[in-house]
């Protein structure tokens, strides 16, 4: 299995589950082969007759590629053992760089795993698109999108009344800040189900934004913005395009 340190409280440890432990044993003896990198908190717990549960904390990763062995023992001689790897957990780009600002606002702004509808490879082609989009404002004219001398994306995503949220950037919206942080925390908790779906959702924001070639643009006559699928037009100049993974791209008009 692999766990995953993390800075964020409560996310660090991960729960295991010891089953079928013979009714004359006592409690099972939990010993990590390295503690200093992989942890053993507490005693186990009964959780039914000959049923405990136990937590490990991923303290430090392990150097080449050798895994810690998590051993459970009982009074008569029973083990089970368990390899452990430890990844360090997953963190956004600074947020005063492109990258940080970008990756931040696909989150925001694209679709995630808690919806419904969510396709991993349509939301990833989306946040390609979104990229293509701030690339195309960039270079043409940016002061038509409320971004008059902008040099580069980060101006681009703080113009006034464009994304919703990050119009004070890197000062965004606190409602914005708590909901990415959620994201990354699912994305750190070895014990929550949504945890690889946050991760790969995540992982290619991160990819999207670190990458400053943008995908080919869809439109023949370039993408130019998006909004919710729904929600209208942005204004009067621009032209619907296509609707992907709950976002319509639109081009502009001659």
């Amino acid at each position: 299995m692999t766990i995953h340190i993390s800075s964020t409280e409560g996310n660090s440890s991960a729960s295991i589950q010891l089953a079928d432990v013979p009714r004359s044993d006592c409690l099972p003896q939990i010993t990590s082969s390295d503690p200093d990198v992989v942890g053993v908190d507490g005693i186990p717990r009964v959780r039914a007759v000959g049923n405990f549960s136990f937590y490990l904390s991923a303290l430090a990763t392990t150097s080449g590629s050798g895994a810690v062995t998590v051993t459970a023992a009982t009074r008569s001689g029973i083990q089970a053992t368990l390899r452990v790897a430890v990844e360090v957990a997953i963190e956004l780009p600074d947020p005063a760089t492109e990258a940080g600002a970008v990756a931040r606002l696909l989150m925001s702004e694209a679709r995630g795993p808690s919806h419904a509808d969510y396709l991993a490879a349509d939301t990833l082609d989306s946040m390609g698109w979104m990229q293509r989009v701030l690339e195309n404002r960039l270079a043409n004219d940016p002061s038509q999108f409320g971004a008059r001398g902008a040099r580069n994306l980060i101006d681009i995503i703080r113009a006034a009344d464009q994304f919703d949220g990050f119009s004070d950037y890197p000062n965004y919206d606190q409602a914005v800040r708590r909901r990415l942080q959620q994201m990354v925390n699912v994305a750190n908790n070895d014990n929550d189900r949504m945890q690889p779906d946050f991760q790969v959702f995540i992982q290619n924001a991160i990819d999207v934004a670190r990458s400053r070639v943008a995908v080919r643009d869809p439109s023949s006559t370039g993408l130019f913005g998006w909004r919710a699928a729904g929600t209208g037009s942005p204004g009067p100049r621009f032209a619907r395009f296509r609707t992907l993974a709950g976002n319509t791209f639109f081009t502009l008009r001659p």
